[in-house]
């Protein structure tokens, strides 16, 4: 009796230590890690430079953003004043995808930048933050898949479920990835949706998200030469848009979907039938 009691104090001592090291201690390493990969990986091209908002007064600029926010955890930082009446039609676009109910329900904090100037990369996503330059360059088309890839990585970052010893996105990531920027041996082309999913695992997610979302038809229709790419497209079946959403969609437009792409974003697709369907 006297043993078993001993065996029963050891197993409750054991299961409490393995509660505070993964809650705790495992915890602050892999919300380190993640921080990392923010700084670093997120786009091949960081940039330190802070900006600052250009409208001062803090009554126009409320007012300004609750003209923007549609979505109660969706929160638009509007830059600058003069720059308003021209992009709300972007804005009107990118709210149809973002409330839609199947992607609603992933989002938990979000906040948008919209930046009038150029810069050294078109997007960034960072702390939540979703920031877009250069946008009154922009087609309307274009504002809206490039708006979707950049959400990409909000998905892969604080959407897939996050545990200490498993990452629903390293189940993407193992498909084609020895590390973060290095392929695994036999990866081709063909596995790819675009070249610029070649340069690190987490632009291979973003492309293939927004290939998915965009030309789904297409991607899928690819799958049936490459078993890595119908890996991939089972991926976000089975992990990102359940009850088929999105599958089998096609969003017609004049230009031929062509064997090979640099960029996703580039492609062109009818915004009226795609922001359509959203709305059903």
């Amino acid at each position: 009796m006297k043993i078993v009691n001993k065996f029963f104090l050891h197993l409750v001592f054991f299961s409490v230590s393995i509660f505070f090291l993964k809650d705790y201690f495992l915890w602050a390493i892999y919300d380190e890690k993640n921080i990392d990969i923010e700084n670093k990986y997120i786009d091949p091209s960081i940039i330190k430079k802070e900006y600052i908002i250009e409208d001062k007064k803090k009554e126009e600029k409320k007012n300004i953003e609750l003209e923007l926010n549609s979505a109660y955890n969706i929160d638009y930082i509007f830059v600058p004043r003069s720059f308003k009446n021209d992009i709300l039609n972007y804005t009107n676009d990118i709210n149809i995808f973002l409330n839609n109910k199947e992607i609603l329900k992933k989002i938990i904090d979000l906040k948008i930048e919209l930046h009038k100037e150029k810069n050294d990369v078109r997007w960034k996503m960072k702390n939540h933050t979703l920031k877009l330059f250069w946008v009154k360059n922009m087609k309307e088309n274009e504002f809206e898949a490039v708006s979707i890839h950049e959400f990409a990585h909000y998905i892969d970052l604080y959407y897939l479920e996050k545990k200490v010893f498993t990452d629903l996105s390293d189940y993407f990531y193992n498909i084609s990835w020895a590390s973060t920027k290095v392929l695994k041996a036999w990866q081709i082309q063909e596995n790819f949706v675009s070249w610029y999913a070649m340069t690190n695992k987490y632009e291979d997610f973003a492309e293939s998200f927004t290939y998915y979302v965009l030309h789904n038809e297409d991607f899928l229709r690819k799958t049936e030469k490459s078993e890595v790419l119908k890996s991939k497209y089972d991926f976000f079946t089975k992990y990102v848009f359940r009850n088929d959403f999105l599958k089998k969609t096609n969003f017609w437009s004049k230009e031929k979907i062509k064997n090979y792409y640099r960029d996703i974003t580039k492609i062109d697709f009818s915004l009226e039938n795609f922001l359509e369907f959203l709305k059903k």
